[in-house]
């Protein structure tokens, strides 16, 4: 019998390398994959679990190839906010963030998005998105909760404590009596402000704020001091002076007007009444000094209306019923509409104002007191 001939050496390694060659190279792509999918979960973080095979490996080749871009810082100078709305495309939230200079790269961010999950996760609201964000920050601010901003608004004519209270229920983390504890304290001096300033009541800028929501008790209220000296313009300091009023002094006679005033236009008018009873060693003899002297009660809140004759006498160095000249501080938080009307009054003669009797919110002028009582509502003989 004839024994069968072994193939030779060569063909036999030819039929191994055959063999093993495809498998080493599906190692070598198991490996490459492997690598991939770990650099591209390294830089922007876990995939969305809803990616089947196939978008999986395509999200990920995106982010391995676009490494360098991802992680790279922007060119934004300084923190921008992004507004998501409620009903608003993502594209278009994601458009405009290119617009604005927020991100390079339009489709490469909604791709990271995408892979992360979070184009389903980003909820309305705004974000703040800091200066140098890469296109991975960006994602992250977009789903991070304490990333988010909260609106806080400060109204004309609210003193601190109404700020205070505004606080428990606005979402953000600061408390009462730190924020108190915080106005309370003298105002640093200040080339803006003067100097031996008691507390910030005064210059707690009235408007609407955005804050993030683990914003600090001290970035919180200088928020509202670096708008205040904004408002307070070197041509407004110079109108001051030129009535004879330091800053200090001007913003405690605006926080009467503002207080005194329903109507913005007749705020320059109210002023110069105050200012004419100034120069004439009048008692302004307003209503909310009184007001603000009689503090809270649970009957009437902070600023009680209407007032009682007993009101108007009430000893107190706020009541300008009782005191000559100002007060010794800001009565309220004034607006730019009433810092502006005492710098630049209205021209006239008037001494009295009273509010009108239609209910209009406006007053009525008057150069004697007779004109004044003359002014009186008929059904009650008597005005504000």
């Amino acid at each position: 019998m004839t024994r069968p001939r072994k193939p030779p050496l060569r063909v036999t390694l030819l039929r191994i390398t055959t063999i093993l060659f495809p498998l080493f190279l599906c190692w070598l792509f198991i490996l490459a994959v492997s690598s991939i999918q770990q650099q591209a979960r390294q830089t922007i973080g876990e995939p969305d679990a809803s990616l089947d095979a196939a978008q999986l490996l395509f999200y990920e080749w995106t982010v391995f190839i676009n490494q360098e871009k991802i992680n790279q810082p922007s060119s934004l100078a300084m923190d921008k906010v992004v507004p998501v709305e409620s009903g608003k495309s993502l594209a278009d939230v994601i458009s405009e963030m290119q617009t604005e200079g927020i991100i390079s790269d339009a489709d490469l961010f909604r791709k990271i998005l995408i892979f992360t999950g979070a184009d389903r996760r980003i909820l309305p609201g705004k974000y703040l998105i800091p200066a140098g964000s890469s296109l991975r920050d960006t994602a992250r601010h977009l789903q991070n909760a304490s990333s988010s901003l909260i609106d806080f608004s400060i109204l004309p004519g609210w003193r601190k404590e109404e700020i205070a209270a505004a606080l428990p229920t606005s979402g953000l983390s600061i408390s009462i009596d730190e924020f108190l504890t915080l106005v309370n304290k003298p105002l640093q001096d200040d080339d803006v402000f003067g100097t031996d300033i008691p507390s910030h009541e005064g210059f707690l800028a009235p408007g609407l704020y955005s804050f993030r929501r683990d914003v600090s008790v001290e970035a919180f209220v200088s928020a509202f001091i670096d708008e205040s000296k904004r408002e307070l313009t070197q041509d407004i300091r110079a109108a001051y002076a030129g009535h004879g009023l330091s800053v200090y002094q001007a913003v405690i006679l605006a926080s009467i007007v503002q207080r005194e005033a329903v109507i913005d236009e007749e705020k320059p008018l109210i002023a110069s009444v105050f200012l004419n009873r100034l120069a004439r060693g009048m008692p302004l003899q307003s209503d909310p000094t009184a007001q603000y002297a009689l503090g809270y009660s649970s009957e009437w809140g902070w600023w009680k209306s209407p007032l009682s004759l007993s009101d108007l006498e009430i000893e107190s160095p706020y009541n300008t019923y009782i005191i000559n000249g100002l007060p010794p501080s800001p009565i309220s938080n004034p607006d730019q509409a009433s810092l502006q009307a005492v710098a630049n009054p209205q021209e006239s003669t008037y001494l009295y104002f009273r509010a009108a009797c239609d209910s209009s919110g406006r007053h009525l002028f008057a150069n004697s007191i007779e004109e004044h009582t003359m002014n009186g509502c008929p059904d009650t003989g008597a005005g504000s």
